[in-house]
């Protein structure tokens, strides 16, 4: 099976052309630990690399270093996420993939053996969320019933091909949105929920670095 990782982001709030997965802790990028814990699942044997152009050459070094290169194929991203998760799937020759993002490199071998034992067309980790949301802009119009909410995480499982008919219709459609399952979801298929993992950071902020360093030394 093959598994997208994406490497292509920066990230203005951890300061100037800051490209988060090549962030080392322990010497070793964060990219390398998400690509690591993916290539230790049986079920996954090729990873397709989405990098930028800026980075694409210091990537390549990278898994070279790691001994990972004859296992990955390297992809040109695009100015946006959904681009860059399009572009991938040209490269990918299995049924079914995996996509996973190089700035979330905290996932246990369970999390991931849960994404890929239900065979439907997504399969998404959620975890409850922990706080009340409310509906407005400069003031409150509504509010939300906690209980049906859901912070959705990676790595996500899909139906190659209904994924890659999802980001075509969206590209004919013009329309977009942050997270893939989203995208299935408005082609009619079902997005199955497995729990996710409060430890499965993504690195957006400053603080998040220390407290992903702080899981991976436990």
């Amino acid at each position: 099976m093959d598994a997208i990782l994406l490497a292509a982001g920066q990230s203005s709030r951890l300061g100037p052309d800051t490209d988060k997965q090549l962030y080392r802790i322990n010497n070793k990028p964060l990219v390398i630990y998400s690509a690591e814990r993916l290539l230790a699942n049986d079920s996954i044997d090729r990873l397709v690399i989405v990098g930028s152009d800026g980075s694409m050459e210091e990537l390549q070094l990278i898994f070279q270093e790691f001994n990972l290169i004859d296992v990955c194929d390297f992809v040109l991203g695009g100015s946006e996420r959904q681009e860059s998760v399009r572009n991938s799937l040209a490269a990918i020759e299995s049924d079914r993939v995996l996509l996973h993002e190089g700035a979330r490199p905290v996932i246990s071998a369970s999390l991931i053996e849960r994404v890929l034992t239900p065979d439907t067309a997504c399969v998404t980790p959620t975890v409850p969320v922990p706080f009340t949301v409310a509906i407005g802009e400069t003031s409150m119009d509504g509010e939300l019933d906690r209980s049906l909410l859901h912070n959705v995480q990676l790595p996500q499982a899909f139906d190659t091909q209904i994924l890659v008919e999802a980001h075509e219709r969206a590209l004919s459609e013009g329309s977009s949105a942050t997270d893939d399952s989203a995208l299935v979801f408005r082609l009619g298929y079902p997005v199955k929920f497995v729990e996710g993992e409060l430890t499965n950071i993504k690195v957006t902020y400053p603080n998040d670095l220390l407290l992903i360093e702080k899981v991976l030394n436990e």
